[in-house]
């Protein structure tokens, strides 16, 4: 019971900075970290179960990995230079290894036994939503800038 609690004490401050980092662009209706973590409570509900909040956290992973796949392909379509298209499919592909290994790590934690397993997939979770923020913000076209901006970069013109 307590590590569920401990799985979302984990998985929490994650999600709020993914959060803190999409109010910083402008407000969106699809803020993923708050679906997920609204999604969370209502799978959990009251509940402490280490089980059921890993099995949460699996169908909240399952439910963001498409999104991120799509992310993903959007940012690896920006790159008309073949070259650069491969390099970033290999950042992509060194970060999926370095979640996986680092979750893993977090997943075989000998202190917490059998509640170790919560802890891989809100590791896993976390790590997701994050990224699929990151992306997803690096795809968004820059803020047009503000007027007083705009006469300023015209008085230096």
């Amino acid at each position: 019971m307590r590590a569920a609690l401990i799985g979302l004490v984990l998985l929490a401050p994650g999600l709020a900075l993914a959060q803190q980092q999409q109010r910083q662009q402008a407000p969106r209706q699809d803020d993923l970290g708050t679906q997920v973590e609204r999604n969370m409570r209502t799978c959990m509900g009251n509940s402490q179960d280490t089980g059921l909040a890993r099995s949460c956290m699996d169908g909240q992973r399952a439910a963001v990995a498409p999104r991120l796949s799509r992310a993903v392909e959007r940012l690896l379509e920006t790159q008309a230079d073949p070259a650069r298209r491969a390099a970033l499919a290999a950042v992509q592909d060194s970060w999926v290894a370095y979640r996986d290994r680092r979750c893993d790590f977090a997943g075989t934690n000998p202190e917490r036994g059998a509640d170790a397993a919560a802890d891989r997939a809100a590791c896993l979770l976390q790590f997701d939503v994050g990224r699929t923020i990151e992306i997803e913000r690096a795809l968004e076209p820059p803020p047009a800038p503000r007027p007083q901006q705009q006469q300023q970069q015209q008085q230096r013109r």
